[in-house]
């Protein structure tokens, strides 16, 4: 068993978002959004080719650093009501990656995404922020 508490959160955060990542597939499978969370992510690196593989580890990355940022703040302010703020905390930093991508890569290097993906994405974020409050409840802030 890991015993390094910051490595296991990390590992945590990455794990999380494999669902968020299946909804968004699904979601473009159907046609119903453009990039899964993934291909999105790689764009911040590629900017105009999306690949799955850069873009989980940008997204491995960015989700463990996330998770430990969360756990420090839960340290510090008290971890009742995990969920609903590791998912309210995913919300909000999807609107600044969000905010960050359109403002840098949407429109210059690749087209404007139709308004589903948004969607898409909200979602397979919130996803993201369930599974993350439901695994640090469940393995580091144990009742």
């Amino acid at each position: 068993m890991i015993r390094d508490r910051m490595l296991r959160i990390g590992i945590l955060g990455v794990l999380s978002t494999i669902p968020g990542e299946i909804a968004s597939r699904i979601f473009v499978h159907f046609g119903f959004g453009k990039f899964g969370i993934y291909e999105l992510s790689s764009l911040i690196i590629t900017f105009n080719r999306p690949v799955i593989t850069i873009g989980l580890m940008v997204d491995f990355l960015v989700s463990s650093v996330f998770a430990i940022l969360l756990y420090f703040i839960f340290e510090k302010f008290g971890s009742c009501h995990l969920v609903i703020k590791t998912t309210v905390g995913s919300l909000f930093a999807w609107l600044v990656c969000e905010l960050l991508f359109t403002t840098l890569i949407e429109g210059k290097y690749i087209d404007i995404r139709p308004i589903n993906d948004y969607y898409s994405h909200i979602f397979s974020t919130i996803i993201f922020g369930i599974t993350l409050g439901l695994l640090l409840k469940k393995f580091i802030f144990k009742s």
